[in-house]
């Protein structure tokens, strides 16, 4: 599908930076329910349940969006995680974030905010492990509790499936988040000046600052052109990071 266009290098530098670190790479490309059910992006923080079903031992795991590109000398993040479950707080629209967390708190919790904005985690960016299975089951057990009024919420509220509500959650159900620095989900690159997308743009077309800006870069919200779309700045970034 158009939509999925691109994750193949991103893919790819995931599983060479596995590699080099000796870690273990796994895709989730079957669904565990119809999409009608549930959402893959819902679907996904059942990891914990499929590691265990499938008897892989583990510490930690990260969970990460396939449109996303990992730099070769990105550092072992595994190492700054003091074993909490962590991620990256939210740089993108502040707009879409602060509409969604009260939207859903409205909804939900009866009240304005669930958490505040500048508290949002990076849901395509998360490790976790074994301690945190407690939070998870509770965020499926409100799933299915409201699962009627969560798939309705995506024609009304519109900020996506599972980011904000999953960020109120955390609010809800009192879960800590360890915060990594920005450096290990940098997401909004063109916002940032980092993809010269067009030519009113005033600065050269070179990736230097995005590679002095990031170790792992999200390919999320970027305006697409007929020469530059997320399929091509994700094939340019991973030759010129990986093939060199």
């Amino acid at each position: 599908p158009r939509h999925h266009q691109g994750y193949e290098y991103g893919i790819s530098s995931w599983r060479k930076w596995c590699e080099k670190h000796n870690y273990k790479l796994i895709i989730l490309d079957e669904l565990l329910l119809p999409e009608e059910e549930m959402l893959i992006t819902w679907q996904r923080w059942k990891v914990l349940d499929i590691l265990e079903y499938n008897e892989v031992e583990f510490d930690q795991v990260l969970v990460v969006d396939a449109d996303t590109l990992i730099h070769p000398d990105c550092p072992d993040f595994f190492q700054f995680t003091d074993g909490e479950l962590s991620s990256v707080r939210g740089q993108g629209c502040h707009e879409f974030m602060g509409r969604g967390i009260r939207s859903y708190s409205r909804l939900f919790f009866d009240k304005d905010w669930s958490i505040k904005v500048f508290e949002c985690f990076q849901t395509g960016f998360v490790i976790l492990n074994k301690s945190h299975k407690e939070f998870f089951d509770k965020v499926f057990k409100f799933y299915e509790d409201n699962k009627q009024a969560i798939k309705n919420s995506y024609e009304t509220i519109r900020t996506g499936s599972d980011i904000i509500l999953l960020n109120c959650l955390r609010g809800e159900f009192n879960q800590e988040i360890n915060y990594l620095p920005k450096q290990f989900s940098l997401e909004a690159l063109f916002t940032k000046n980092l993809l010269k997308v067009s030519p009113q743009q005033w600065f050269e077309d070179n990736l230097d600052n995005l590679y002095n800006s990031g170790w792992i870069y999200q390919f999320n919200s970027i305006p697409s052109t007929p020469e530059k779309d997320r399929t091509y700045w994700m094939q340019r970034i991973y030759k010129e990071l990986w093939e060199k």
